[in-house]
């Protein structure tokens, strides 16, 4: 049983138990209760716990979402929203960081800059001599690779801050990712080839802000 067929199996009983108690007079219940709204935070924030898709920014997600039904039945304030929120965005980045996975590649040295700043760049590249670092503050970047011959491993460390980073790699290699994001990702829209002897390794930090590999 996938994890996925879970997840839409509880919420479909769940919902089938609701209207089952509401149609038996057992107890009173309504789709649009105070505060349904938040239902659009949490349920698509469970989905991505469940299926392990970027843990840190859904756990976030997920709290806002509670915390604004709680305030909106009136067990808590409006303002308490934000007193608690910020501390725990703080907490979790903490914890991101303290857990993070050290055995995670490392672009090296030498490693070719890349950085715009309220500006973009589009770039493509016929060979690699060294791993790469990605910078992208309220700007973006543009990397095209599809024409790189490979014959070794490639390290590629992407920050990003309000901006978006587009990677686009070439086939035949494994790629493999791993960073902190907060309100942000990476999607990997290429052809992943598992048994490619090159890997490109993927190290981010995003922060409101998205890393594409196409």
């Amino acid at each position: 049983m996938s994890k996925r067929n879970l997840f839409w199996g509880l919420i479909l009983i769940i919902v089938g138990v609701l209207f089952l108690g509401r149609n038996m007079d057992w107890w009173h219940f309504s789709i649009f209760f105070r505060g349904w709204w938040t239902l659009f935070l949490i349920v698509p924030a469970v989905f991505s716990l469940v299926r392990r898709e970027s843990v840190g920014t859904s756990f976030l997600i997920l709290v806002l979402g509670v915390l604004m039904l709680l305030a909106s039945q009136g067990v808590i304030l409006w303002n308490t929203v934000w007193k608690l929120f910020v501390p725990i965005i703080i907490i979790v980045v903490g914890f991101s960081i303290i857990f993070a996975n050290k055995s995670v590649r490392k672009p090296k040295a030498n490693a070719k800059e890349y950085t715009a700043i309220f500006s973009g760049i589009d770039e493509v590249i016929g060979s690699v001599a060294s791993d790469f670092k990605v910078t992208s503050v309220f700007g973006g970047v543009e990397l095209d690779l599809r024409d790189v011959q490979l014959e070794e491993d490639l390290v590629v460390d992407c920050f990003t801050l309000f901006g978006g980073i587009d990677i686009r790699l070439p086939k035949n290699v494994k790629v493999e990712i791993s960073g902190l994001p907060i309100f942000g990702g990476v999607e990997n829209k290429c052809r992943n080839d598992n048994d490619a002897k090159v890997t490109v390794y993927i190290r981010h930090t995003t922060i409101f802000g998205g890393v594409d590999l196409l």
